[in-house]
This record gives structure tokens, sequence and C-alpha cells, in this order.
């Protein structure tokens, strides 16, 4: 496998989690679902990415001594010490990964691997100077590995020649066959649909409703973000604290499933104009932020709302301090951070919401 192969494979895996980025699963005719968000696979295989790209721009260490001024090989005797030295250059993630593990986590593993691959190379350039062929490889941790399944020369295989019963358990099954297109219905017969008129509509406006009750006065556009944490458990986890992480998965075992948005559209507009009709929020829209407070009705309307929301929002919120937190200096922020408070970001200019 070429290093552009096992690269492929990894940013594939990282990038294409959802089915409306499907371009980036077709390489040569193939195709395959999205796979899915693991946030622990995601770490190891950004932290392969991380030490591969060391290891190729450092060279090892017969280049570094051979190509390394003296000053640089002053402060920096091995490539090795210059990996730690980088790593130690990110501040706010050295800081992060010690307040929820105890220890710089992603320093830790980068370095693990790097260690592993410049073992690989020691001994495939001894091999190489024996004139025997290299034995020694680099064996991800990771099962299955990164991307999609592919063969010993790194060709990708054809998704119909997958074991179904074998499915790979970080990639999404396929989709059921697709639904014929209804039949275009014209403008003067088409009627609003009610809302709220599904149960995940209801939950998605109980969720609404609590967190105006936990937040009093949240601006909308935090308002927003705190709805699509707390009904996108994946993207609220990735806020919180390594330590909170039980407690919130506990609370969403026990939240009404019918809050999961899946890849459907929150209404998050259709919600809030709706509990504001019925009285039971009050949006200030003399102010930019568009405040939420509860309204005359808001505790007769949450009664007839479903529940089981009120601890998974409460967690959202905690996320959403923390978004405001991170969006002060995205410099250094995790780029699966970055991603998610970006569709914020998307969601606001849609909805044309200030900060």
């Amino acid at each position: 496998m070429s290093i552009e192969e096992w690269c492929f494979a990894r940013v594939t895996e990282l990038v294409f989690t959802a089915w409306d980025h499907d371009r980036f699963s077709h390489d040569g005719g193939n195709s395959w679902p999205p796979f899915v968000w693991d946030g622990e696979r995601r770490f190891l295989i950004r932290a392969e990415l991380d030490a591969a790209f060391f290891h190729l721009y450092l060279g090892n260490e017969q280049e570094w001594q051979e190509k390394g001024s003296k000053e640089l090989l002053a402060y920096f005797p091995t490539p090795r010490h210059a990996v730690e030295y980088i790593m130690d250059t990110f501040r706010v993630l050295r800081e992060r990964d010690e307040a929820a593990y105890g220890h710089f986590k992603t320093k830790a593993a980068i370095l693990e691997i790097y260690d592993e691959m410049a073992h690989v190379i020691v001994e495939d350039a001894a091999a190489e100077a024996a004139r025997r062929q290299p034995a020694t490889r680099y064996e991800t941790r990771l099962n299955p590995p990164p991307g999609p399944p592919m063969d010993a020369a790194g060709n990708i295989i054809p998704m119909d020649q997958w074991d179904r019963a074998k499915w790979p358990s970080h990639i999404h099954p396929p989709k059921e066959a697709a639904v014929e297109k209804p039949e275009e219905v014209p403008l003067e017969q088409f009627a609003a649909t009610p809302y709220p008129a599904t149960a995940r509509d209801k939950a998605i406006c109980a969720a609404a409703l609590a967190i105006v009750e936990q937040s009093r006065g949240l601006s909308s556009a935090d308002h927003l973000d705190a709805l699509l944490l707390a009904t996108h458990p994946e993207w609220c986890k990735v806020f919180l604290d390594q330590s909170e992480h039980s407690a919130f998965e506990a609370a969403w075992k026990s939240a009404t499933q019918t809050l999961i948005a899946g890849e459907n559209p929150i209404q998050w507009k259709e919600c809030r104009d709706h509990l504001e009709k019925q009285q039971a929020i009050i949006i200030n829209r003399s102010d930019q932020r568009q405040a939420i407070s509860p309204g005359t009705n808001s505790t007769s309307i949450r009664k007839g709302l479903p529940g089981g929301v009120d601890e998974i929002v409460r967690f959202a919120l905690q996320a959403v301090k923390r978004v405001a937190e991170l969006r002060t200096d995205l410099s250094s922020v995790p780029q699966e951070q970055v991603r998610i408070i970006q569709v914020f970001e998307e969601q606001h200019r849609f909805y044309q919401l200030a900060a």
C-alpha cells in the first residue's frame, strides 16, 4: 500500500461521515455508505496522520543529522525532540487534555505511534541494506482498519463483494431502496402542514421550551445551538469534559429517542414561532440578540409535550458555554469541534441571527 492510499483511507473516514458527502466515496467507480462517527477512532486516525506527516516532513534520524544545522541539532538532537517541542506548543489542547485525562493524551498518542513507525523505518532500512525483503510494517491499532475495506495491495474492495453478515462496524449499512419521488402537488392545492405534526416535532418543542426554562434570556442564536446539541448527541458529547461522558450517555439513554434529529432538519424557526404563538415563550424582537424568556403559558404548554428531555438539555447548555469559549479563538481548536461550530455558524446565517 502506498503512502497515498494509506492517507486516503484515513482522510476519507474522517471526512465522509454523512450521506450528502458521498462524492468522497467514489474512487474508480467504487462507492460505499458513510463512516460511523466514532470519537475514539477519529482521535486515533488523526494521531496516525500526525505521526506519519511528522516522519514525512522531518525525515529519519540519519537525514536529520546530515541536513540539520548545528543550531538546530543543539536544540533538537533528533527529529523526535522536534516532535515533542511542536506538540508542546499546542497549549490550549494540552490544558484541555490534562483537565480531561490527567495528561497530554494527544501528544502521548502521537509520540507512541511515531515511535512505532520509526521502528518500522529502521527495520526496513536495515533489511534493504542487507538486500533482504522488508518484513516489518506499521500495524494500526484500529479494528477494522481505517477507510473502506482494501486488499493487501491497497485496492478498494467493491461493496458488492463485502460480507453482509460481517458488515464493517465503522461503516453505516447501505440505504434502503430509494423511494420514488412523489408527484408534485400544484401550489393552489397545497395546504401547510400544521406544526408540530409528528412525535419528533413535539419532542423538539419540549427540548426547545426546556432550554428556555433552564437558561432564561438566552439569545436566539444560543437557543438554536443548544437545540442542535440536544438533538445531536454525538455533537454534544464532543464539547463535554471526559468526566461527564458517562452521565451524559446515561441521560441520553433515558431521554425520548424521538428527539434524535438524524438527517432531517430540526425546523428550529417553526418550533420557536409555534411556542411564541402559544405564548409559551417571549421573544424580545427589539433586541438584536432576540433573547427568549418563558411566556405566560410555558408551564401548561410544557405539560402537553413529551417528557424526558430536561437532563439532556442541561448537558446541551453546558456544551453551548464551551462552544462560546472556543469561538473566541479557533486556531488551536480540534477540527472535529471546528466543523460542528461551522455548522452552527451556517445555521446562524441561514436564520439571520446575531451572536
